[in-house]
């Protein structure tokens, strides 16, 4: 509970730079810390987790978003290079970068997350990533 009412006090922008700074370093309990139970989570239509879209809980970003990733992706990486505090929208704007596991293929996708807060929790998270330079990496020579 206190730990709640830490991330309620907190800005948009403070929730959303933990969420990076956590993913980055890999702490997912913490990632899922910062999530609300009424989510709406969308990943770019024609790419490999978008098949599920939307997420709307937690659980279903762990199992559906970061298991996946974990399972299709090796070396992967994706901060962001630049945070834009748009109130209770923050803009992340980077690129995913990593090796698609069943070709052995690199990737260095550009992306924009645009990512909605609102009593300290992220309730809306939407991607737009280069969905053609991931499929390039998922095709077999």
């Amino acid at each position: 509970m206190e730990k709640e009412k830490i991330m309620a006090d907190q800005s948009s922008f403070a929730v959303v730079k933990h969420f990076y700074d956590s993913f980055v370093r890999g702490d997912i309990e913490a990632v899922v810390a910062t999530l609300s139970d009424d989510l709406y989570w969308r990943e770019s239509e024609n790419f490999l987790l978008g098949d599920r879209n939307p997420y709307l809980s937690p659980d279903a970003v762990v199992e559906g978003v970061f298991g996946r990733i974990a399972k299709e992706f090796q070396n992967y990486i994706a901060g962001p290079d630049e945070l834009i505090d748009g109130g209770d929208a923050i803009v992340a704007v980077g690129r995913s970068k990593g090796i698609m596991a069943t070709t052995g293929k690199p990737f260095d996708a550009q992306y924009m997350h645009v990512v909605r807060v609102a009593n300290g929790k992220i309730i809306s998270f939407h991607q737009v990533i280069d969905t053609l330079e991931v499929w390039r990496s998922q095709q077999v020579d």
